[in-house]
């Protein structure tokens, strides 16, 4: 290799090759919050039931307007009206690291020896006053 010259490997610019299993999830994800008509395989308007801890259906609702037709909405909005109201905070908290950088917290070890200095003392020495003149 020549020193200082590039003499093999890709051209500068040119794209990575395409992951074909990213593209899959992503087209995946994407579908799991696009907004469509809830319905059943039957084409009917899709019914989700509402289960407690031991898997018992206590409350059922269909997922239609009051005409009839059935609701557009996406999987994500529907599975979110299944959890409990600390499964939703949960999953919304963890839905957020991905779009909220993360804060890191700070430790400041601070010690002050001497004498401590005001901006007002620092703006006096710097007129060429002092503590005297004022006296």
């Amino acid at each position: 290799m020549a020193k200082g010259k590039k003499t093999g490997g890709r051209v500068k610019g040119t794209p990575n090759k395409e992951n074909p299993l990213k593209g899959y999830l992503r087209a995946h994800s994407l579908a799991y919050f696009e907004p469509k008509p809830q319905v059943q395989d039957d084409g009917k308007p899709r019914e989700i039931q509402f289960r407690d801890k031991d898997g018992v259906v206590f409350d059922s609702i269909i997922l239609k307007k009051s005409d009839g037709t059935p609701l557009v909405m996406s999987d994500f909005d529907v599975d979110m009206m299944i959890l409990e109201a600390n499964e939703r905070v949960n999953a919304e908290l963890r839905l957020l690291e991905f779009h909220t950088p993360k804060m890191k917290s700070v430790d400041v070890d601070m010690d002050i020896r001497g004498t401590v200095h005001t901006i007002e003392d620092r703006l006096k020495e710097l007129c060429g006053e002092t503590d005297e003149d004022e006296e």
